[in-house]
């Protein structure tokens, strides 16, 4: 059985200027509807993910009007 170097188990390389922190600043509790499923947002809780989640509708209407915050 031939051994696997670390370097053959990377499928992708990770940028870390495309990782953002998105903070829900609300006093709502919110489920974004993503591509991959449901996810819940609590108050106060902060979620980090890729930057380009800032391309879906919802998720960017919420940032504009101040309720999710990219940190």
């Amino acid at each position: 059985m031939a051994k696997n170097s670390k370097d053959d188990l990377v499928t992708w390389a990770l940028d870390p200027k495309d990782v953002i922190v998105l903070v829900n600043r609300s006093q709502k509790n919110f489920v974004l509807d993503l591509p991959t499923g449901l996810y819940r947002l609590d108050i106060g809780r902060k979620m980090r993910t890729l930057r380009s989640i800032l391309k879906i509708e919802s998720v960017r209407k919420l940032v504009d009007a101040g309720s999710l915050a990219v940190e």
